[in-house]
């Protein structure tokens, strides 16, 4: 979204700030800064992996009580400078600030601010007259794939790239080849089959279909979504960051759940591997039955001090089957350990084989856990903490009672929705009244709902599985099974986590999780 092309844009947009002064420099954290204007407005930069970006604000922040080298050179050499240009190499994520500075002797330099919005590689190097960085946000060393330093006293040089300026081109390529056009982009110039969509008079504006994009004009391909248009780029990006920071702590943590489950998910997997291969190498041990009865019927034969004996194995035609033997063991010693070889082997099977099923359980249980964090808020992360037994913060005090869904119907029905574990718990085990119905999406881990009505009607049906549906990881689909069944035929399945149930005497419906729909047969909440 934030690609080369829409920093075209942004940089003509933002033509209006050349030649004014830098009164001020400012840190809030190690990657993002802000500027204070002659005209009181703020240039605001981002190099964090996440949100990498620019924008003129009018946002108040909070500056870090914290300084680095970093900073310090920023203030030295930027303020009270005079911002004469902002360029954009190429077409690339790269922007130049440029600035003329004065020594503490009065004399005038050219210092360039160079910003490259790469991502998780974003940096921020200071360049003086003469291209010799003087300081920088993170270092760069050669690699097999890049021969660029990034390093104090360095020349700064861009980076190599065979790509395409598509403002230089009237070619439209059959593949993305084009320098700082991302593939939002590309499949806009695919869909008009001209790479002139590029030069469209600019449009800020947020697209939200089933994902949130925003770009600098129309996307004409991303069809039946909602757009969102704002009178200027940095108004939009304002906008768009600033939601993204509120929801920032809760991504945070939603990302360390995720984590801690793949990780829970990753040893559960590799305890299924090496318990699969002890199976295997328990079932092989069982073939010490026949060779203890076979060595029992020839016990006769054989003597302490024997490393083998040669026997007609009745079990495979009489063919002669060598049995070797400890001759540090009696016979009757020898028989003894074939046969606890054997039980042992049994014992273990069964074993493994419990394991394998608790396995299974826990491995469903974790990847439920999964579909459940996509349809959290941040106290529905809460919980799941909890139900993990994971520590929190001090603030994060056990809630009373949990956070789950009620919506109402026009008709004046009550429905209920569990969107995690503790959730689907409360509602279907604890609220639900015998004569109240449960919808559940067939044949997955899901959200439980709960139907609370006096008379059970196709309306009602159609409105509580759709609710069903749209909860569930079928959310995208179009054509969902649901089925239902009074409460008092819901039973939870015992010695397994989560909030796994049986259910019999069901009906099932097919719909379609359309939230609009559920939006217009409902009150507001």
């Amino acid at each position: 979204m934030f690609d080369g092309v829409f920093i075209h844009h942004l940089i003509e947009e933002m033509s209006y700030i050349k030649n004014i002064r830098i009164n001020k420099v400012n840190r809030i954290n190690d990657y993002e800064y802000f500027l204070i204007l002659q005209n009181k407005q703020k240039l605001f930069f981002s190099l964090n992996s996440n949100n990498s970006h620019f924008r003129i604000t009018t946002q108040d922040f909070v500056n870090s009580s914290k300084s680095s080298n970093l900073y310090q050179n920023l203030k030295r050499y930027l303020e009270s400078g005079i911002l004469t240009n902002i360029t954009q190499y190429q077409n690339d994520r790269i922007i130049e600030l440029n600035v003329i500075s004065f020594d503490e002797l009065g004399y005038k330099k050219e210092i360039k601010l160079v910003l490259e919005f790469f991502g998780r590689n974003a940096n921020l190097i200071l360049v003086d007259e003469n291209n010799i960085i003087i300081d920088c946000l993170k270092k760069l060393f050669p690699t097999a794939n890049d021969d660029r330093i990034i390093l104090p006293k360095t020349i700064y040089k861009y980076p190599l790239s065979n790509k395409i300026n598509p403002f230089e081109t009237d070619t439209v390529l059959g593949f993305n080849n084009y320098q700082g056009v991302s593939s939002l982009c590309f499949e806009e110039i695919k869909y008009h089959n001209s790479i002139d969509v590029i030069k469209r008079v600019t449009k800020p504006l947020i697209i939200k279909g089933t994902k949130t994009y925003f770009y600098c004009f129309e996307i004409n391909y991303l069809k039946d979504s909602v757009i969102t248009t704002y009178t200027s780029l940095s108004q939009l990006l304002e906008s768009f960051y600033e939601q993204k920071n509120i929801n920032a702590s809760f991504n945070q943590e939603q990302d360390y759940l995720s984590n801690y489950i793949k990780r829970e998910i990753e040893k559960i997997n590799n305890k299924h591997n090496k318990q699969l291969l002890e199976l295997e190498k328990a079932r092989d041990n069982l073939k010490y039955e026949e060779i203890g009865n076979i060595f029992a019927s020839n016990l006769y034969r054989s003597n302490k001090g024997d490393s083998y004996i040669d026997c007609e194995n009745y079990y495979d035609n009489n063919n002669i089957i060598r049995i070797n033997l400890d001759k540090e063991l009696t016979p009757n010693q020898n028989l003894e350990s074939f046969f606890s070889k054997y039980n042992k082997a049994k014992r273990a099977i069964l074993f493994i084989n419990d394991q394998l099923a608790k396995n299974e359980n826990d491995l469903l249980y974790y990847e439920c856990l999964l579909d459940q964090l996509k349809i959290s808020k941040v106290n529905d992360l809460k919980e799941i903490y909890q139900e993990l037994n994971i520590k929190q913060s001090s603030n994060n005090r056990k809630q009373s009672k949990p956070n789950y869904l009620v919506y109402h119907s026009l008709n004046g029905d009550t429905i209920l929705v569990g969107k995690n574990n503790v959730q689907n718990n409360y509602i279907t085990h604890k609220l639900a009244n015998k004569d109240d119905y449960f919808f559940h999406v067939q044949n997955i881990p899901g959200s439980h709902t709960i139907l609370k009505t006096k008379e059970l009607t196709p309306d009602n049906i159609k409105l509580a599985a759709t609710i069903a549906a749209y909860y569930s990881k079928y959310t995208n689909s179009t054509n969902v099974c649901v089925d239902y069944t009074l409460i008092k035929f819901v039973r939870k399945v015992p010695g397994i986590n989560g909030s796994f149930v049986t259910y019999k005497n069901q009906k099932s419906i097919f719909v379609k999780p359309d939230f609009n729909f559920i939006k217009d047969n409902t009150k507001n909440n």
